[in-house]
């Protein structure tokens, strides 16, 4: 019969001298009946072992997938925005989210010098100078350089005009449409051209306005390279020269 209490202080005598020499790691038993020296091996083999089953995304432990699970795959939101009180459920989109309150936009487009607080707007923004719009609609084949705006365009394919104007009942099928809608009924035109004092309800306006200004021509075709003032004419460029 094999005395277990010998073996024992056998083993942690061994191990014990094992590591004050650096040398391997001694092979004892879980109570599963592995040893360490497979723990080991098992572990260098699956660095990632962790494997989440709603995105299969993996993790090197249990703690991280844990963490992973409950911020991303949950409503928990426990980053909390001092700022605003808005909450997030990580803690990097809680330090993206606070650089809106510091006004701080340290990517600055090379092309037209506008200036974006994330790296990933300044992206996304550069796709207008490219004139490549690679998201294309099934039904009518239009395209469109994001794939946030090619999923608001298929929106008038449904016929689901679901936003109502309160004041003349008019239904649009984006959220977005309807309050640029709205501006009409009140009269009131907030953006004041700095030049010529011209006055508009939306901002988009006054900024297209502006280019009449200036000499600057952001918008360039990567095709035959010819440059424009305003997207509206870069548009109609490609439509009428290289789409026919």
């Amino acid at each position: 019969m094999v005395c277990w209490h010998s073996f024992y202080i056998l083993t942690d005598t061994f191990h014990s001298a094992e590591s004050q020499q650096n040398t391997e790691p001694v092979v004892t038993r879980s109570s599963n009946g592995a040893s360490g020296e497979q723990q080991l091996n098992g572990s260098q083999r699956k660095a990632k072992s962790h494997k989440c089953q709603q995105c299969d995304k993996s993790f090197s432990c249990a703690s991280n997938l844990k963490t992973h699970q409950l911020t991303v795959h949950t409503a928990i939101r426990v980053y909390q925005c001092p700022t605003c009180s808005k909450l997030f459920g990580e803690k990097g989109n809680l330090n993206r989210h606070q650089r809106i309150h510091t006004g701080v936009q340290a990517h600055k487009c090379t092309i037209c010098s506008k200036s974006f607080g994330e790296k990933g707007n300044l992206n996304r923004h550069q796709l207008i100078h490219t004139g490549v719009q690679a998201h294309k609609c099934t039904i009518c084949s239009k395209s469109f350089g994001r794939k946030s705006t090619l999923k608001l365009h298929q929106l008038v394919h449904t016929g689901i005009q679901a936003y109502k104007c309160s004041i003349c009942t008019k239904s649009f099928a984006q959220k977005g449409a309807l309050n640029r809608h709205q501006l009409v009924h009140t009269g009131i035109q907030a953006y004041k051209c700095s030049i010529c004092t011209r006055s508009f309800a939306r901002k988009g306006a006054l900024n297209r306005h502006q280019s009449v200004h200036s000499d600057s021509k952001p918008f360039q075709c990567s095709i035959c390279q010819q440059t424009f003032k305003s997207k509206v004419g870069f548009k109609g460029h490609l439509q009428t020269q290289h789409l026919q």
